[in-house]
């Protein structure tokens, strides 16, 4: 496989000049197809607001640690210098299912640190929701003892479903990725009465910034 080749997207400064600005390619090593369709929404949001970050995302087909880590090695081996992220949920490794969080004590250095959805990714999907909506799915969480002992997707999916009033089903994107919709996933990040959070989110909106700044400034 060739390595990511940066495309170039086109903007005007004020003086109407055309700039070329390189789209900033990022792997990203996931779960699932939960995950990608969550990355192909927000990429398309991206692009319509011609913010130059592009995530390709590859799937480990699950969270486990071991499957986690043999992906990113197989996708390191095929692109040396393009950035790879591994963006996995925190419930079993808060578990330790399969001793995930035992081995990821022990990785080796050449791993990058993991970026967690606390505690899995229908957690981070409400955050995209206003603080109202968002506490419906929080008082569920809190009547699971959620925080504590994190719910296998069998024990809440139900009543997901029912929060997000969809027949939403994993690898669904049951939500669209627009200002509205960020800018409740940046409040609720950013809040620490909150008891979701997501590395991810975090670091997508350190990249956000920095593409802004970035385009103000010209570069």
């Amino acid at each position: 496989m060739a390595p990511f080749q940066e495309s170039p997207i086109h903007i005007f400064n004020l003086e109407d000049s055309l700039m070329y600005i390189q789209n900033q390619n990022i792997i990203i090593v996931c779960e699932g197809p939960s995950e990608k369709a969550y990355i192909q929404e927000l990429n398309r949001y991206l692009k319509e607001e011609d913010i130059p970050l592009h995530f390709i995302p590859r799937s480990s087909n699950g969270g486990q640690y071991s499957l986690v880590v043999k992906k990113y090695r197989e996708v390191r081996k095929d692109t040396r210098t393009t950035r790879i992220l591994i963006w996995v949920d925190w419930d079993r490794y808060r578990r330790n299912d399969n001793a995930d969080m035992d081995n990821y004590h022990k990785k080796s250095n050449d791993i990058p640190d993991f970026l967690f959805s606390y505690m899995n990714f229908e957690d981070f999907l409400s955050m995209h929701f206003d603080r109202g909506k968002m506490e419906g799915w929080w008082t569920s969480c809190n009547g699971r003892h959620h925080f504590d002992t994190p719910s296998h997707s069998k024990e809440y999916m139900p009543t997901f479903r029912m929060f997000i009033r969809e027949t939403y089903e994993k690898g669904e994107m049951p939500i669209a990725i627009d200002c509205n919709s960020l800018e409740n996933l940046r409040v609720h990040q950013n809040d620490p009465s909150v008891p979701f959070k997501c590395d991810f989110a975090r670091e997508l909106f350190r990249l956000m910034d920095a593409a802004a700044c970035g385009q103000n400034n010209g570069v």
